[in-house]
């Protein structure tokens, strides 16, 4: 058997976030909810200037079958229906809900049954949506046909330096999380569920096995183990680590026979199925070394970084900072505070602004460090090269489009050059109609 072995980088693990469990953020006054989420097609607004909503209420339906409803965070009035940009430097339709701090909400519609077609149906109706694949939940299965998939990972541990939801909802929500594996394991056709951590998470599968052994009968599961090192977690790496299967896209991992869910995608399809809850709030982890309460929250669809970063506190108040959403690897940094939440946000991290240096790259010293740590074996300096000479043959030829969008390349490059950043515009820019750069 060949032995694979991914490249990548081993990192600290997080200790400021680790063990912390879920902090519900306050009640806001004002929520600015955003009806698009990366590559998912924007909702169209089902509510009106003046509406009175309830939280758990629709407030936005998918256009086409690729979209995903969008439900209210609170009960209060729809103040105004506007575009604004979002984190990922796009413009999106936002709905103003004022907080009427009466708390009235609305919940689904009883389950009608366990079938696999009814739990389908019900990651639809809840809006559950995928962080990872950025993609509504219930097209995973609906795609392909979910009898398709024979074998079904839960990913419980984050192996990113700072997002640690994961693990807190497993350690924390265990009961929840467990329940909501075993619903997503009656869609598919997989004989058992594999919890996946990693090698450093060791105590939590204890405590996973004590728990299942004393509460759950004729539970049947697997655990497996990944390295502790990072971009492990990913996917792609992790499907051909612990199934073998090689995954080139998207397309072809919903046609692999493998399907991977996070434990927060196992919790709220709990709620949705046990409480009739639709999904209004996300867990995000707050980290950085200018955050005074680092931890996991539970926030609602539509805060902005600016409540945000009150209710957790800055250290320094009157310097500048850097506002991150995902980790220091491979988040986009925001130039407004005024963004909002959405349901696809991990984590935030909130940096002191002389963390990172400003117009300080260097020319590239050739030292091949960005080559010996990319996890796919690719060339990011070539890739670079061709990016800078806009060679979309090149490009295509050092198959660009195989590129994860780690950051490990440029975490490690002692020229501090941008080059997962010209990686990631690389493939945009190729997915263009005329191949070339905008």
């Amino acid at each position: 058997m060949k032995l694979i072995n991914f490249r990548g980088i081993n990192l600290p693990k997080n200790t400021t976030t680790t063990g912390i469990d879920i902090t519900p953020l306050r009640p806001m006054d004002f929520y600015n909810v955003p009806l698009k989420y990366k590559n998912i097609p924007e909702s169209e607004p089902c509510v009106n200037i003046g509406d009175e909503v309830k939280e758990g209420m629709v407030i936005a339906k998918p256009t086409g079958k690729f979209g995903v409803k969008i439900f209210s965070p609170t009960s209060g009035k729809v103040l105004n229906i506007f575009d604004k940009v979002t984190a990922w430097g796009e413009y999106c339709k936002h709905i103003l809900i004022m907080n009427d701090n009466r708390n009235e909400s609305v919940d689904l519609a009883e389950i009608e049954s366990m079938s696999d077609v009814t739990l389908i149906e019900r990651l639809k109706d809840a809006g559950l949506v995928d962080s990872i694949a950025n993609m509504p939940t219930f097209l995973k299965y609906a795609y392909t046909g979910a009898k398709t998939y024979k074998t079904i990972l839960v990913l419980l541990d984050d192996l990113d330096p700072n997002c640690t939801v994961s693990q807190t909802l497993a350690e924390f929500k265990m009961e929840e999380v467990i329940n909501g594996a075993k619903y997503f394991m009656n869609i598919t056709s997989a004989p058992y569920i594999t919890f996946v951590l990693s090698e450093a998470n060791k105590p939590l599968a204890e405590k996973l096995k004590k728990h299942i052994a004393e509460n759950k009968k004729n539970y049947d599961y697997r655990i497996k183990f990944l390295p502790n090192k990072y971009p492990f977690a990913n996917p792609y790496i992790m499907t051909r680590l612990l199934t073998g299967k090689k995954i080139t896209g998207k397309t072809s991992f919903l046609n692999s026979g493998v399907v991977i869910e996070t434990a927060e995608s196992c919790y709220n399809l709990c709620r949705a199925v046990e409480f009739n809850k639709p999904v209004t709030r996300k867990m995000v982890t707050i980290d950085g070394d200018n955050i005074i309460r680092k931890g996991n929250y539970s926030i609602p669809n539509g805060v902005s970084y600016e409540k945000l970063i009150d209710f957790a506190g800055l250290i320094e108040k009157n310097e500048p900072i850097k506002i991150i959403e995902g980790n220091v690897l491979s988040g986009f940094a925001q130039y407004n505070k005024e963004i909002s939440i959405t349901l696809t946000t991990n984590s935030i991290v909130i940096q002191k602004y002389d963390q990172f240096a400003e117009n300080g790259e260097f020319n590239c010293i050739s030292c091949g460090k960005c080559s010996k740590v990319c996890p796919m074996s690719l060339n990011p300096e070539r890739l670079e090269t061709a990016y800078i000479d806009e060679d979309d043959d090149e490009l295509k030829k050092l198959k660009v489009q195989s590129c994860i969008e780690c950051g490990c390349c440029g975490f490690v490059c002692p020229s501090r050059r941008y080059v997962t950043q010209r990686i990631i515009d690389a493939k945009r820019y190729l997915k263009t109609d005329d191949g070339g750069k905008k």
